[in-house]
């Protein structure tokens, strides 16, 4: 009833109208592992059945679009029936435009399941029995006014309202509220661009202290010559959240110019009291784009020198992508935003298939584990894709470092994997996959890490009808003692689409 809920609240009535696409699965697989607790001494061997019956639901009418994609996952066990158990995973979404050209309505919800304890044993799956993962249930409004006022200006309002629910002990359920606004030049501006934006946000947690976020921001820009603008901020920053470190409320401001020379190069830079950035925008060659900011602002969250960086490049057999970011977050802002779900998604906000199984794909997630506590978060990632004759390669390589507010640990997870997919007869294909990542708070000489290879050979038996065969192996180390854990599976599967 759970799922079905969320499901229906994500379908407006303006969804009867729309054209859908859909798609029934099941997939059947039985597994065996020679650890099935990752425990360190005392390896339990189990076999398990896994039932999986899933849709992929799409719908797009004139004003609106809708997805939904959804696994029950039903997990039984050989030699600890107790434990059989079902996981619920989804991923819905819609955006509709219930009066044309004015009001808009955005909704979204989530169900997966997250490691708790990065301290613990770390599982990849929810097949283990360790104890140390949890649901996260999200859900989250969003109406909205957008509305061109003439040639002369466009404004938006825009409310959210999402909720965060975790089955784990220690983690605090979440409410979080946000109102937005800005008013800005229209589409008749030829030399004087602005605009003027308010944002506050609420969370609210049950079993920790709230935070509140709230800022001001303006920008005014007025062209002097086709390629030349001069350009200047100003805004304010009150913030309350629970922190030992620094947070000054205040008001900034700075001015300097913009360069536009074609419409493959940008540079922007200014200077004033209590803030300095800079942002560069530059395409060399139709297939890359890089974008870099640089701020240094003296008062709200972040008052060191911050950078936030995208380099794409696309070959005719190969995509990179390249990115840095710099934010001050918590856990429950990054589950509302997809960021923590454990579903991978493309660059269109997609849900991502698993080219063996057709499913969701699940992502080998970051174990920094559940906190009630804002954190300043930097990540560096590196993603590529190279596709040959009947090979594909894909590697993605990350380092994210956390630094907790109130507490003041620092704690950092680098990780990676590569694949290769070859598909060497017509229906025959094979698949050869590393995946791992380190944990460690710095300054500490027990870091723990995980690393999981596998082998798997699939074969379609039909065009709505694959199976697949895998082995695999998992090396383990947990955090603080460094003992070692390691798991060898051997798993088939069969999957129907209808």
């Amino acid at each position: 009833m759970l799922v079905g809920g969320i499901v229906f609240a994500c379908l407006p009535v303006s969804t009867l109208a729309a054209e859908w696409d859909a798609t029934a699965r099941l997939h059947l697989s039985e597994i065996y592992t020679d650890n099935l607790r990752l425990a360190v001494d005392d390896e339990e061997h189990e076999s398990i059945t896994q039932i999986n019956p899933g849709f992929s639901l799409t719908g797009r009418g004139a004003r609106v679009r809708v997805g939904a994609d959804y696994t029950m996952q039903n997990l039984f066990y050989a030699h600890n029936p107790d434990s059989n158990t079902t996981h619920h995973q989804l991923r819905a979404w819609e955006q509709s435009e219930l009066i044309k050209d004015w009001f808009y309505f955005d909704s979204s919800a989530s169900i997966s399941q997250q490691l708790v304890s990065p301290s613990e044993r770390v599982s990849v799956d929810n097949l283990n029995l360790t104890g140390n993962r949890s649901d996260v249930v999200t859900f989250q409004v969003e109406p909205y006014i957008k509305r061109d006022l003439g040639a002369y200006a466009t404004t938006e309002l825009r409310y959210s309202h999402g909720w965060v629910d975790y089955e784990a002990d220690g983690v605090s359920d979440t409410q979080s509220s946000t109102a937005s606004g800005y008013i800005a030049n229209g589409y008749g501006a030829t030399h004087l661009f602005w605009r003027l934006a308010h944002r506050e946000q609420r969370e609210i947690r049950d079993d920790a202290a709230d935070s509140t976020r709230s800022s001001t921001t303006g920008m005014m820009r007025y062209r002097v010559l086709s390629t030349l603008s001069l350009i200047g901020y100003a805004g304010r920053e009150e913030n309350d959240i629970q922190s030992n470190r620094p947070s000054p409320d205040g008001t900034y401001w700075s001015a300097g110019f913009r360069w536009h020379p074609s419409p493959k190069l940008s540079l922007e830079a200014t200077k004033g009291r209590n803030e300095e950035q800079a942002h560069l925008q530059w395409s060399p060659i139709t297939r890359t784009a890089i974008d870099i900011s640089y701020r240094d602002r003296d008062v709200g969250l972040n008052t060191s020198e911050t950078w936030n960086g995208t380099l794409s490049h696309r070959t005719r057999r190969s995509t990179w992508a390249l990115s840095y970011t710099e934010e001050v977050t918590n856990d429950q802002f990054l589950a509302l935003q997809g960021q923590e779900a454990g579903f991978l998604v493309d660059s269109q906000g997609q849900v991502s298939s698993d080219p063996n199984t057709g499913e969701p794909a699940i992502g080998f997630r970051d174990v920094f584990g559940l906190s009630n506590q804002e954190f300043l978060r930097t990540r560096a990632q590196l993603s590529m894709n190279y596709r040959s004759g009947k090979s594909t390669v894909s590697l993605s390589v990350y380092d994210e470092t956390r630094t907790y507010e109130l507490s003041a640990a620092e704690l950092e997870t680098k990780g990676g994997s590569a694949s290769w997919n070859w598909r060497f007869a017509a229906r025959t294909s094979s698949r050869i996959s590393v995946q791992g990542q380190r944990y460690e708070a710095l300054n500490s000489s027990d870091p723990g890490q995980t690393v999981k290879t596998s082998l798997s050979l699939a074969r379609q038996l039909s065009p709505r009808t694959n199976a697949r065969v895998e082995v695999s192996h998992l090396d383990g180390e947990e955090v603080g003692t460094q003992a070692k854990y390691d798991e060898n599976r051997v798993s088939l599967h069969l999957n129907m689409n209808f």
